[in-house]
């Protein structure tokens, strides 16, 4: 394997040892090029061809750390770079237009010594010259396998939400249901027992567990595990994600994200909920009960209530000076009932406050909440009036 300085000439290696962008085009041209610098790694893209309304990128990555690489992965955000044709040195991960291309080690090429090289490249669709080298990258490796109990909750969060994207949206043009998906065999490792194994390194027949190994292996490093299964409840039913990191036996959970201590395997309800909400967070919160609060004040018009006799009914524990605490085991109803459950999975110890609902030619309120752990707050409120037709 070539030394660095002998790809790269002095001004581009000075470049990557300084963390610097190289400047590059606002269109793909060939000789551009951008260095990247992490944790571990240096990198450089540069585009070796533009011909036919396709691009051929090199990229050449760096191991800076004074552990080996063993195995290795690139991805690029998926609004950079056009279809993907061709990749040598490198195999392709996640094919389709629907996700963030991500290009792994060809197999024989996985191990890199530290400050050693590895180079590969690969030949895209590029229309009309549109595309653009990306501001950043993001380099995999298993040099750095451990997993913060965020990371876990937000790799848990988004398998859940392509398993409702894809295997669901799959599942329902093949004519089969979302419960459908534990019973034909769509999520045969995932929903297994011990869960199934996830890395870049492994590869399922299953549709689901295709998926759900592609997404889990870009959020989650190491000794990772992944399950799957079916969650009940009053109204129905739906599903849960866990993802476990076998290495500090911590697991992320979606809905309800925890602080780790999650039993493995069952929609764990009793663990602590993830501490410290964002004020982002918060803000959602607020958004999402005053959707709650829409709904409840539009079917009582709809059942046949004047303005009138709508604010004499929301006399609820939200909008009362103590706020509605968001409790997972709580028995509430009517408005409250809407925002606890609406909330629970993902809130739960917060409160919520909803401001006196006035009328004007349509319904005014604000919605604050609030993580009494912490103190931080969030809010929402609409600047148009609610109106509601019976």
């Amino acid at each position: 394997m070539k030394n660095f300085k002998r790809i790269i000439s002095g001004v581009t290696a000075l470049a990557l040892a300084c963390g610097l962008s190289l400047n590059a085009s606002a269109e793909l041209k060939e000789g551009d090029s951008k260095a990247y610098r992490g944790t571990g790694y240096l990198a450089k893209c540069e585009v070796v061809s533009v011909k036919d309304d396709k691009s051929t990128v090199k990229v050449t990555l760096k191991n800076t750390s004074k552990k080996t690489i063993n195995h290795w992965a690139v991805g690029f955000d998926g609004g950079f770079f056009g279809k993907i044709e061709d990749v040598k040195y490198g195999r392709l991960f996640t094919p389709g237009e629907r996700y963030n291309n991500v290009i792994r080690d060809c197999g024989t090429n996985g191990s890199v010594a530290p400050n050693q090289c590895v180079s590969f490249s690969f030949t895209m669709l590029d229309w009309e010259n549109r595309s653009e080298l990306p501001e950043r990258i993001r380099v995999y490796s298993d040099i750095n396998k451990s997993n913060t109990v965020d990371e876990l909750n937000t790799a848990a969060k988004i398998c859940y939400n392509f398993v409702i994207i894809d295997v669901m949206t799959y599942g329902g043009d093949q004519g089969y249901t979302i419960y459908d998906c534990f019973e034909n065999g769509a999520l045969a490792n995932s929903n297994s027992k011990g869960g199934m194994k996830t890395g870049f390194n492994y590869k399922y027949k299953a549709y689901g567990d295709y998926v759900i190994n592609m997404i889990a292996s870009q959020y989650a490093r190491g000794d990772i595990s992944v399950y799957v299964d079916r969650r009940e409840f009053e109204s129905g039913f739906d599903f849960f994600v866990q993802v476990r990191d076998n290495k500090t036996g911590k697991v992320g959970q979606y809905p309800r994200p925890t602080d780790g201590t999650a039993e493995w395997g069952t929609f764990d309800l009793d663990a602590p909920l993830q501490a410290d909400f964002s004020e982002s967070q918060l803000d959602i919160a607020a958004s999402e009960a005053y959707g709650c609060v829409v709904n409840y004040i539009c079917n009582l018009v709809s059942e046949g209530h004047d303005y009138q006799s709508v604010l004499e009914k929301c006399n609820f524990q939200a909008i009362s000076k103590e706020g509605l605490k968001i409790d997972m085991k709580a028995s509430l109803s009517e408005c409250d009932k809407l925002i606890n459950d609406e909330l629970k999975y993902n809130y739960e110890g917060i409160s919520v406050y909803v401001s006196e609902i006035t009328y004007d030619d349509g319904f005014k309120f604000s919605v604050q909440t609030k993580d009494p752990a912490t103190g931080k707050t969030g809010q929402y409120s609409d600047q148009e009036s609610i109106k509601c037709y019976g």
